[in-house]
């Protein structure tokens, strides 16, 4: 899976994702991260054209939003699902 990339007249480099995220798309989303991290600017990723995501991949998104990665063009029902994933996480 190749990931487009572009930055944003900020400098942050914006990884465009699409269509269907399942787990299989786990490892390749996660090397282009790191290779965007390498630039040293910040990281976002653009949901705008992502159509559904299963759950591995709905909590490695949660896990990254909290590792400096924020969400641009964010579906409102993505938004919504990783609001309740995150509201359902037993308490440590």
């Amino acid at each position: 899976m190749q990931i487009p990339t572009r930055f944003d007249p900020t400098g942050a480099v914006i990884l465009l994702l699409a269509g269907t995220l399942n787990a299989t798309c786990v490892p390749d989303l996660d090397r282009a991260l790191a290779s965007a991290k390498q630039l040293r600017r910040s990281v976002a990723l653009d949901l705008s054209r992502v159509r559904l995501v299963d759950r591995p991949t709905l909590e490695y998104l949660i896990d990254v939003s909290a590792d400096d990665v924020r969400f641009v063009n964010c579906p409102p029902y993505l938004q919504y699902w990783m609001r309740r994933a995150v509201e359902q996480e037993p308490a440590e």
